[in-house]
């Protein structure tokens, strides 16, 4: 084919997606006249069905030309922010424990402050794609671009960043396995005053019968079948970064997530540091305007050397007040 054939082509076939588009937008902008009562109303009844008695109005959703949802020409995030409620709730705890190796925890100890790594360190355990997959939400699933933005969840996870937590009394073998590298390592407890809404308990899905959360696979069949439209709504990638395999569950954790770039809080001038390939680090100090970690409790692994741990009990003592520790 003759180069300025092809050219030309390329050119039509971009004005014809172009109306095809603009055809959709009309559509929808009709619809957000004739159907969004009726789609405010089946959105409630689901929310109300789950336990969720607060309300949507239709400043809070819309149709688009390729879903309906809130992601865009909506400013108040409300039904997002009931559904990341209800999925994962606030934690009403005030304390909190991190396992981790022994020359990390000297680290921490020593620097007040965490490393947070993105989402990728932890690729292979399938966080964050476990969430998509079951769920069956595939634009996530390849390295998509929308309007210049990076839509694939390999980026989505790069851009997240967590401290693994879990409750003071979790003193499970595993914990200490895993994270603190057999029992050598250390255990520490902190009360903890988060400042953004991103600190979370996470959700495990079903070990046996992998079966989706319950609210959202009915928000998502419902608008399809009785709308013939795609549910998207705001907070997604964040709901997905707390989605955790069922095998897991014995950890009972606890996620104080960052997203750079989030909308809820200013994250900007962070600077993820390069670790290893895609795997980024940011530092959270213990105070920051994200939220404050006191310190209260350090504790001596079950295969932790004597000696060792003896010879930082004056560095926590000179770098924290009132520690309790735990030989």
């Amino acid at each position: 084919m003759n180069p300025n054939d092809t050219y030309m082509q390329l050119i039509l076939d971009k004005l014809a997606r172009m109306d095809t588009y603009d055809n959709k937008l009309r559509i929808a902008n009709q619809k957000n006249t004739t159907e969004l009562d009726n789609f405010v109303a089946l959105v409630n009844s689901i929310l109300l069905k789950y336990g969720i008695t607060e309300q949507i109005n239709k400043s809070q959703i819309r149709f688009n030309a390729d879903y309906v949802g809130n992601i865009s020409y909506v400013e108040d995030k409300k039904l997002s922010e009931l559904i990341f409620e209800k999925i994962y709730p606030t934690p009403q705890r005030k304390t909190f424990s991190h396992y981790t190796k022994f020359d990390k925890g000297v680290s921490i100890i020593n620097n007040s402050e965490f490393w947070l790594f993105n989402l990728l360190q932890n690729f292979g355990a399938e966080e964050f794609r476990l969430f998509y997959r079951e769920h069956s939400i595939d634009g996530y699933e390849n390295d998509a671009e929308t309007l210049g933005v990076l839509t694939g969840y390999k980026p989505l996870m790069s851009e997240l960043f967590a401290l693994c937590l879990t409750s003071e009394e979790n003193s499970s073998p595993t914990l200490w396995n895993y994270f603190a590298q057999n029992g050598t390592g250390l255990k520490f407890t902190f009360e903890i005053e988060s400042k953004i809404p991103d600190f979370r308990e996470v959700y495990y899905s079903n070990i046996h019968t992998q079966q989706p959360i319950a609210l959202l696979k009915e928000l998502f069949t419902e608008i399809k079948k009785q709308f013939g439209y795609i549910f998207n709504f705001t907070y997604i990638s964040k709901i997905g970064a707390f989605y955790i395999k069922g095998s897991f569950e014995n950890e009972q954790e606890y996620r104080f997530l960052i997203k750079k770039g989030s909308d809820n809080y200013n994250t900007w001038s962070l600077q993820p540091i390069k670790f290893q390939d895609e795997i980024s680090y940011i530092v959270l100090p213990f105070h920051s305007e994200f939220a404050d970690f006191k310190l209260i409790k350090v504790e001596k692994g079950p295969n932790c050397d004597s000696n060792e741990f003896d010879k930082i009990i004056p560095l926590i003592n000179a770098k924290h007040i009132d520690v309790e520790i735990i030989k």
